[in-house]
Protein backbone atom coordinates (compact mmCIF):
# COMPACT_ATOMS: atom_id res chain seq x y z
CA UNK A 1 0.00 0.00 0.00
CA UNK A 2 2.67 2.40 0.62
CA UNK A 3 3.97 1.65 -2.57
CA UNK A 4 0.99 2.66 -4.53
CA UNK A 5 0.67 5.34 -2.22
CA UNK A 6 3.97 6.37 -3.34
CA UNK A 7 3.50 6.07 -7.30
CA UNK A 8 0.41 7.54 -7.10
CA UNK A 9 1.79 10.97 -5.22
CA UNK A 10 4.96 10.90 -7.78
CA UNK A 11 2.52 10.57 -11.15
CA UNK A 12 3.30 12.98 -13.79
CA UNK A 13 -0.51 14.73 -13.95
CA UNK A 14 -1.98 14.71 -16.97
CA UNK A 15 -3.12 17.41 -19.00
CA UNK A 16 -5.46 15.65 -21.44
CA UNK A 17 -5.90 12.31 -23.43
CA UNK A 18 -6.64 12.16 -27.03
CA UNK A 19 -7.09 9.00 -29.13
CA UNK A 20 -5.14 8.93 -32.95
CA UNK A 21 -7.21 6.48 -34.89
CA UNK A 22 -4.78 4.29 -37.57
CA UNK A 23 -8.15 1.52 -38.61
CA UNK A 24 -11.20 0.58 -36.69
CA UNK A 25 -9.75 -1.25 -33.40
CA UNK A 26 -6.25 0.20 -33.56
CA UNK A 27 -5.36 3.57 -32.77
CA UNK A 28 -2.60 5.71 -30.53
CA UNK A 29 -3.83 7.24 -26.84
CA UNK A 30 -2.04 10.54 -26.51
CA UNK A 31 -1.15 11.40 -23.45
CA UNK A 32 -0.53 15.36 -22.96
CA UNK A 33 1.60 15.42 -19.65
CA UNK A 34 1.54 17.93 -17.53
CA UNK A 35 6.12 18.14 -17.31
CA UNK A 36 6.08 21.94 -15.42
CA UNK A 37 6.88 20.01 -12.05
CA UNK A 38 9.36 17.63 -14.10
CA UNK A 39 11.96 19.42 -16.44
CA UNK A 40 13.89 15.82 -16.15
CA UNK A 41 10.96 13.95 -17.81
CA UNK A 42 10.74 16.94 -20.82
CA UNK A 43 14.68 16.43 -21.35
CA UNK A 44 14.33 12.24 -21.31
CA UNK A 45 11.76 12.94 -23.84
CA UNK A 46 13.96 14.77 -25.82
CA UNK A 47 16.19 12.28 -25.40
CA UNK A 48 14.50 9.53 -26.09
CA UNK A 49 13.02 10.94 -29.25
CA UNK A 50 16.77 11.52 -30.94
CA UNK A 51 18.80 8.46 -29.56
CA UNK A 52 15.73 5.92 -29.24
CA UNK A 53 16.01 3.66 -26.32
CA UNK A 54 13.73 0.86 -24.68
CA UNK A 55 11.79 1.01 -21.31
CA UNK A 56 10.35 -1.50 -19.08
CA UNK A 57 6.37 -1.00 -17.80
CA UNK A 58 4.27 -2.36 -15.69
CA UNK A 59 0.46 -1.59 -14.31
CA UNK A 60 -0.26 -0.91 -10.88
CA UNK A 61 -4.38 -0.08 -9.37
CA UNK A 62 -6.12 1.47 -7.13
CA UNK A 63 -9.46 0.61 -5.72
CA UNK A 64 -9.42 -2.28 -7.94
CA UNK A 65 -12.74 -3.35 -9.57
CA UNK A 66 -14.71 -0.34 -7.40
CA UNK A 67 -15.90 2.86 -9.12
CA UNK A 68 -12.91 4.80 -8.65
CA UNK A 69 -10.43 2.79 -9.65
CA UNK A 70 -7.36 4.15 -10.95
CA UNK A 71 -5.10 2.64 -13.31
CA UNK A 72 -1.12 3.36 -13.26
CA UNK A 73 1.89 3.11 -15.37
CA UNK A 74 5.52 2.30 -14.08
CA UNK A 75 7.88 3.37 -17.01
CA UNK A 76 11.32 2.25 -16.20
CA UNK A 77 13.64 3.43 -18.76
CA UNK A 78 16.63 1.99 -19.80
CA UNK A 79 18.10 3.51 -22.74
CA UNK A 80 18.85 6.39 -23.73
CA UNK A 81 19.27 6.94 -19.71
CA UNK A 82 17.66 5.81 -16.71
CA UNK A 83 15.01 6.92 -15.02
CA UNK A 84 11.88 6.36 -13.67
CA UNK A 85 8.62 7.77 -14.17
CA UNK A 86 4.57 7.03 -13.24
CA UNK A 87 1.50 8.23 -15.09
CA UNK A 88 -2.15 7.32 -13.36
CA UNK A 89 -5.36 7.59 -14.80
CA UNK A 90 -9.08 7.90 -12.91
CA UNK A 91 -10.52 5.05 -15.10
CA UNK A 92 -14.05 6.59 -15.03
CA UNK A 93 -12.36 9.51 -16.71
CA UNK A 94 -10.60 8.01 -19.17
CA UNK A 95 -12.57 5.08 -19.97
CA UNK A 96 -11.89 5.39 -23.67
CA UNK A 97 -8.02 5.61 -24.08
CA UNK A 98 -7.51 3.47 -21.65
CA UNK A 99 -9.46 0.85 -23.73
CA UNK A 100 -8.19 1.72 -26.79
CA UNK A 101 -4.62 0.84 -24.72
CA UNK A 102 -5.95 -2.33 -23.91
CA UNK A 103 -6.57 -3.27 -27.59
CA UNK A 104 -3.90 -1.94 -29.31
CA UNK A 105 -1.47 -1.53 -26.77
CA UNK A 106 0.28 1.68 -27.92
CA UNK A 107 0.64 5.11 -26.20
CA UNK A 108 2.42 8.45 -27.08
CA UNK A 109 3.56 10.51 -23.93
CA UNK A 110 4.24 14.08 -25.19
CA UNK A 111 4.13 17.28 -23.12
CA UNK A 112 1.49 19.05 -22.68
CA UNK A 113 -1.31 20.84 -22.42
CA UNK A 114 -2.62 20.47 -26.23
CA UNK A 115 -2.58 23.01 -28.36
CA UNK A 116 -5.83 24.73 -28.41
CA UNK A 117 -6.69 23.87 -32.51
CA UNK A 118 -6.17 20.17 -31.22
CA UNK A 119 -8.69 20.59 -28.46
CA UNK A 120 -12.10 19.02 -29.50
CA UNK A 121 -12.89 16.16 -31.73
CA UNK A 122 -12.22 17.06 -35.25
CA UNK A 123 -11.20 14.50 -38.65
CA UNK A 124 -8.15 14.53 -39.77
CA UNK A 125 -5.25 12.47 -41.55
CA UNK A 126 -2.70 10.39 -39.58
CA UNK A 127 0.26 12.57 -40.86
CA UNK A 128 -1.40 16.14 -40.53
CA UNK A 129 -2.25 15.18 -36.30
CA UNK A 130 0.84 14.02 -35.98
CA UNK A 131 2.86 16.68 -37.63
CA UNK A 132 0.77 19.15 -35.66
CA UNK A 133 1.49 17.52 -32.19
CA UNK A 134 5.43 17.43 -33.07
CA UNK A 135 5.50 21.01 -34.54
CA UNK A 136 3.67 21.79 -31.17
CA UNK A 137 5.48 19.18 -28.03
CA UNK A 138 8.18 17.53 -29.44
CA UNK A 139 8.74 14.12 -31.09
CA UNK A 140 7.63 12.82 -27.28
CA UNK A 141 7.77 8.67 -26.80
CA UNK A 142 5.72 6.03 -28.44
CA UNK A 143 5.45 3.32 -26.01
CA UNK A 144 4.32 -0.23 -27.28
CA UNK A 145 3.27 -2.72 -24.43
CA UNK A 146 3.63 -6.39 -24.29
CA UNK A 147 1.23 -8.35 -24.87
CA UNK A 148 0.55 -9.90 -21.36
CA UNK A 149 0.59 -6.21 -20.53
CA UNK A 150 -2.36 -5.50 -22.96
CA UNK A 151 -4.23 -8.49 -21.17
CA UNK A 152 -3.72 -7.47 -17.99
CA UNK A 153 -5.51 -4.28 -18.76
CA UNK A 154 -8.08 -5.32 -20.55
CA UNK A 155 -8.99 -7.96 -17.55
CA UNK A 156 -8.91 -5.14 -15.24
CA UNK A 157 -10.95 -3.41 -17.08
CA UNK A 158 -13.67 -5.85 -18.22
CA UNK A 159 -13.80 -5.98 -14.67
CA UNK A 160 -14.55 -2.68 -13.86
CA UNK A 161 -17.14 -2.18 -16.46
CA UNK A 162 -19.07 -5.56 -15.28
CA UNK A 163 -19.17 -3.96 -11.79
CA UNK A 164 -19.52 -0.42 -12.21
Amino acid sequence: MEDLTLMLRSAIPVDDVDILMLSPGNGIAVIWLNLSERPDVKTLLDRHAEEGGYAICTWFYGNLGKHNMLVGLRVEMREPTRSVFHLAFKVKDHQEPLSLIAQAGKLWCVPGPPPAHLVGTMEMTVHDFVQKVVNYSGQGMMIELQPHLIAELQQHLDEWKRIK
